[in-house]
């Protein structure tokens, strides 16, 4: 039998996804187990442990996922079996259109009548490692008890991640603070002005130097967050691939930011994480780690899910604006390594 899972898009989803994957063998006694992911998130499963195949579907340009590509791609392999953790429409049209006779995952999305079991979604809050671990129960009608995400990075993966460090001049044995200095979403950024601060207290109280990972994209705000020491505070952001990014949050003191693909893979890699929550909700996608600590403050539009903040006046961005140096700060000194 041959079983084929199409993981989510994002990052710190494809990472809640590594328990289902980790477990798809054992649990299901199929003899082949394939990944369809998009480029982002490949990395993470090629060469796992238990996956023969990884498939990337195109994620370039305005034809995202043109599903009948996609099916071409897989077609031909004959799965016995498809399970769809990704929410979206085409994932479960794929699937139908490369006629896999069994095709699991969660109804909604007007997807139900291109799966032969569209599950309900549990009325009850979970968190989305076992969400997905829920559509593996479904074949296999008993409970799934799975370890949390985890990540071990190649020589490889490390020394791409030492190369940017030395770079900067550092090295993994150096000591050091991860930071994300800029979220994706407008709703959850908590502001250059903050991390700047909160940068310089971790480099002069703590003597720490502090390295700001994340896109491209977040180079203005990691060099507006350097200000604060510049002889201790380095601007990675772009400068790494996602699994050397991961293996520099491998040796990391502790990991600071928003709940995000990055805070998802530090703890992955073993990395305290201080998250700083407010559209989010953490119930169920914070995360998983035992050595954490999110930040919340439990106002009436907390958890509000959205990407960009719909309040004004006072209110807007109250979520994030509640949340101070101070207490990440602190927060970040109960849980570092030392």
């Amino acid at each position: 039998m041959k079983l084929i899972i199409r993981v989510p898009n994002w990052v710190g989803d494809a990472v809640m996804a590594l328990p289902a994957v980790d477990a798809a063998r054992a649990c299901t006694g199929v003899d082949i187990v394939a990944i369809m992911t998009r480029s982002v998130t490949a990395p993470l499963f090629r060469g796992r442990f238990g996956v023969d195949r990884v498939v990337v579907i195109d994620d370039k340009g305005p034809r995202l996922g043109d599903p009948w590509r996609a099916a071409r791609l897989i077609r031909g392999d004959r799965f016995s079996l498809g399970v769809t953790l990704a929410p979206s429409f085409s994932s479960a049209l794929i699937f139908r259109l490369a006629q896999i006779p069994r095709r699991i995952g969660y109804a909604g999305d007007c997807r139900s009548w291109l799966l032969n079991q569209a599950v309900k979604r549990p009325r009850q809050v979970w968190h989305r490692v076992n969400e997905y671990l829920h559509l593996l129960e479904q074949i296999t009608g008993s409970a799934i008890a799975a370890a949390p995400p985890s990540l071990i990075f190649s020589k490889d993966d490390n020394h791409r991640g030492e190369s940017v460090l030395a770079g900067h001049g550092l090295g993994y044995a150096d000591r050091y603070i991860a930071i994300a200095p800029r979220a994706a979403a407008p709703s959850r950024r908590w502001g250059g002005d903050n991390y700047r601060r909160l940068a310089l207290r971790l480099t002069s109280e703590l003597q720490y130097h502090v390295v700001l990972i994340g896109a491209a994209a977040d180079h203005q705000a990691g060099e507006d967050v350097r200000q604060a020491n510049p002889s201790r505070v380095h601007n990675l952001c772009g400068q790494t691939d996602l699994l050397a990014a991961g293996a520099i949050l491998a040796q990391g003191a502790i990991f600071i930011g928003n709940d995000s693909g990055l805070a998802h893979l530090a703890a992955a890699a073993g990395c305290p994480v201080v998250v700083l929550s407010g559209a989010d909700n953490p119930d169920e996608t914070s995360p998983v780690s035992d050595r954490k600590r999110v930040i919340i403050k439990e106002i009436d539009c907390i958890r509000c899910v959205k990407n960009v903040c719909p309040k004004s006046g006072a209110a807007f961005m109250q979520c994030l604006k509640l949340i101070t140096v101070d207490e990440v700060f602190h927060a970040a000194t109960e849980i570092i390594r030392t």
